[in-house]
C-alpha cells in the first residue's frame, strides 16, 4: 500500500487546530506541496453530528477535501481500528494519486487515533492504551475487588479472561484495558509508519483565557442550532446510541426535556468541555511531541507558518 509522511497536529479541543491544519494544507500549495488532511477526532466520523462538534463546514471541505468526517453512522459500531483502516486508505489513495509525493497532516484531538495510526495498531489486533481508562479499572478494582472485572473481561474476550486467570491485579487491569478500547491484548501490537512522521500540539496556555474560548464556543454552538440539531438526531437515532450523550448533546436534550434551562444547559457543557480539555492535556503529555506550540493569541496562519518547517522537513517533493 504506497503511503506518505503524516505531520500529526493534536491538543486539547477549542485552540484551533482545525483552522491551523487548514492553513497549512493553503501553505503547502503555495511551496508545491499536496497534501491531503484527515481529521482525527472520535465525534466527527459520524454523519449529523455537526454544530455539536464544531464539524469543517461542507463548503470549505468541497474545496479543501478532509478524510475521516461522515464515515459512519452513529447508531453503528465504530471503532478504533475503523478509523485507522478509513485513515490508512484516504493517505493511501492520496498518495498513489501523487505519484507518491506530499504529506498527511492528521489533526483532532482523539489522541489514541493519532497514536495508532503512527506506531502502527495493528487492525483487528494491537495493545493500545488510555491512563484514563486505566485509571477507572484502578479504582473499580480497589472498591468492588477482583471479580466484577474477571467478569467483564470473561463476557468480552474469553480466550483473553483465560490468559489472565491467574495472573497480577496489574495484568487483568491492563488486559481489560486493552479490551474496551477495541484491541486484542494477545494479538502483535505494532507496526510503525513507515515514512517519516512528526507530532505537534497546539495549546492555549493561558488556562483562564482557554476555558472562556470554551464557554463561547459552547453558547454559539447553542446559538447556531445544537437543540434543533440534537431534535433531528434523537428523532432518528435509537435512545441508548453513545454519541447522544456526548458533550453539548446531553445538555441540549435536557434542554428539550424540559430538564435545564438553557442557561444551565450552556454552563454544564461548558463545563464538560473544560474537564474533557484538561483530559486531553493530559494525554498529550505522555506523547513524544517535536513541539508544543502555544496559541498566544495567533491566527490559524501564523500558526500554519511555525507548523509549515515541521511539514517541510519530512513531505516528499
Amino acid at each position: 500500500m504506497p503511503t506518505l509522511p503524516i505531520l500529526a497536529i493534536g491538543g486539547p479541543t477549542a485552540v484551533g487546530k482545525s483552522a491551523a491544519a487548514l492553513a497549512l494544507a493553503n501553505a503547502l500549495d503555495a511551496a508545491g506541496v499536496s497534501s491531503v488532511v484527515v481529521s482525527a477526532d472520535s465525534r466527527q466520523v459520524f454523519r449529523g453530528f455537526d454544530i455539536g462538534t464544531d464539524k469543517i463546514s461542507a463548503e470549505i471541505r468541497a474545496v479543501r477535501p478532509h478524510a475521516c468526517i461522515d464515515i459512519a453512522e452513529a447508531s453503528d459500531s465504530f471503532t478504533l481500528y475503523d478509523w485507522l483502516d478509513a485513515a490508512r486508505a484516504a493517505i493511501a489513495n492520496h498518495a498513489q494519486a501523487s505519484g507518491g509525493r506530499g504529506i498527511a497532516i492528521v489533526v483532532g484531538g482523539t489522541g489514541l487515533y493519532q497514536r495508532g495510526l503512527l506506531k502502527g495498531f495493528l487492525s483487528g489486533g494491537a495493545r493500545p492504551s488510555n491512563p484514563l481508562i486505566r485509571e477507572q479499572l484502578e479504582l473499580q478494582f480497589s472498591n468492588v475487588g477482583r471479580e466484577p472485572l474477571d467478569k467483564e473481561l470473561r463476557e468480552r474476550n474469553p480466550a483473553a479472561a483465560d490468559a489472565v486467570a491467574t495472573a497480577s491485579a496489574r495484568r487483568l487491569i491492563r488486559t481489560l484495558e486493552i479490551v474496551r478500547l477495541g484491541g486484542d491484548p494477545l494479538a502483535e501490537e505494532e507496526n510503525p509508519w513507515a515514512a517519516p512522521t512528526a507530532y505537534v500540539q497546539i495549546d492555549d496556555v493561558d488556562f483562564e483565557r482557554h476555558r472562556a474560548t470554551i464557554a463561547a464556543r459552547v453558547r454559539a454552538q447553542f446559538d447556531a442550532g445544537l437543540v434543533e440539531e440534537t431534535a433531528q438526531l434523537a428523532a432518528r437515532l435509537p435512545a441508548e446510541t453513545p454519541a447522544l450523550s456526548g458533550i453539548g448533546y446531553r445538555e441540549a436534550q435536557a434542554y428539550i426535556d424540559q430538564t435545564m434551562d438553557r442557561e444551565r444547559a450552556i454552563g454544564t457543557a461548558a463545563t464538560r468541555t473544560w474537564a474533557y480539555a484538561r483530559r486531553q492535556r493530559t494525554w498529550y503529555r505522555g506523547e513524544d511531541l517535536a513541539e508544543t506550540i502555544p496559541t498566544d493569541g495567533r491566527s490559524a496562519d501564523e500558526i500554519a507558518q511555525i507548523l509549515l518547517p515541521h511539514a517541510l522537513r519530512i513531505a516528499v517533493r
